[in-house]
């Protein structure tokens, strides 16, 4: 998410990078939304399966809701300020403050993002309570898919704010179908080896075949495209079914491999970062804006601007291992199972959830 915002901000990669990061491999939103649905059926699903347990389970995710709609009302008021103070963005130096403060307030400024966040976790209890009825998975299922294509006419039908990146109506479902994965994290955990592989090897086929399909424009052969569209904004069924293909590839093909990486500095710097997800994000807007306003102010670097994705990765990195130490042991995850991130709620993976 960090790289592809630094090449929307117009950081210098070079032409092979920049496209690799800001397109071919772009998948973060899709990733990021789809894991913290995910997490929060094997997370918060159990423990509502509790009667003891289920109405402080609710009341959780209420409150993580609040906690996030307040995390966002600070991102939008503090970039907002530095954007004017600044100069960062096109706002200029004159703005009205009293309707500025209203539309931030009322969710039309300032992204739209963590508002879809605080939309979805408020939801998922009344989405978990179906999810312990007979059936109720395919309930689920069924009305988030006629949701999503009723949305593909009607994107911005509930939005915030309007012709923003991630209108609920079409995104609700990327979500939704994390949480039904993580309703059947159980029985994806009791399969063998073989069959994750096959799963990992078919959602691998699956994203090379939507890859082909979406840029064979490049290689002078559009008929394989079939005539079919790849937009993000609004989201469009393939793009969502790319998304899709390389979250389950990535995710059936690290589970696979865990044996082999699970030990690695690759892994600890990853979950390092995923333990934290919601303070490391909040941060990344900063940094994301900071090196913008400097690749636009040292544009004779070039390619070499590339030194500040480096720098701003190091930064989240950094940022995310003093809160780890700072709260450990509670969020030491055990060293033998990878890490999601908890955006939606401050509690990790126990090794039995994972």
């Amino acid at each position: 998410m960090l790289l592809v915002h630094l090449v929307y901000k117009n950081v210098q990669f070079g032409n092979f990078l920049g496209n690799l990061l800001g397109s071919y491999t772009r998948f973060a939103a899709g990733g990021f939304i789809f894991i913290s649905g995910l997490s929060i059926g094997v997370i918060f699903l159990p423990r509502a399966a509790d009667p003891h347990r289920r109405n402080s389970t609710y009341k959780a995710l209420w409150r993580r809701s609040a906690f996030v709609l307040g995390v966002n009302y600070l991102c939008a008021m503090g970039l907002i300020i530095m954007e004017i103070i600044w100069g960062w963005g096109p706002r200029g130096n004159f703005v009205q403050p009293l309707p500025l403060l209203r539309d931030i307030l009322l969710l039309r400024e300032g992204g739209d993002l963590l508002p879809f966040y605080v939309i979805m976790i408020a939801l998922s209890p009344f989405l978990m309570h179906a999810l312990r009825r007979k059936w109720g998975w395919i309930a689920i299922l069924l009305s988030s898919v006629s949701v999503f294509t009723w949305g593909l006419w009607h994107p911005w039908f509930l939005a915030l704010a309007q012709h923003e990146n991630f209108p609920p109506i079409l995104w609700q479902a990327v979500f939704v179908l994390g949480l039904l994965v993580g309703f059947a994290w159980p029985r994806y955990n009791a399969l063998t080896n073989r069959a994750k592989s096959l799963l990992a090897a078919g959602s691998w086929l699956v994203a090379a075949c939507l890859f082909v399909m979406e840029y064979s424009y490049l290689w002078g052969m559009p008929q394989l495209s079939f005539g079919i569209a790849f937009v993000k904004v609004p989201l469009s069924t393939p793009e969502a079914l790319r998304y899709l293909s390389i979250i389950f590839a990535i995710i059936t093909t690290t589970d696979v491999l865990w044996p082999y990486i699970a030990e690695t500095s690759a892994a600890a710097f990853v979950q390092t970062l995923g333990r934290k997800s919601l303070p490391v994000y909040a941060l990344h807007l900063w940094v994301v804006e900071a090196m913008g306003a400097l690749a636009a102010a040292y544009p004779a670097m070039g390619a070499w601007q590339i030194s500040m994705a480096f720098f701003s990765i190091l930064i989240l990195w950094l940022f995310a291992l003093i809160l780890d130490v700072t709260s450990a042991p509670k969020s030491r995850h055990p060293s033998h199972v990878p890490a999601l991130p908890a955006i939606f709620g401050p509690e990790p993976l126990s090794g039995a959830a994972q």
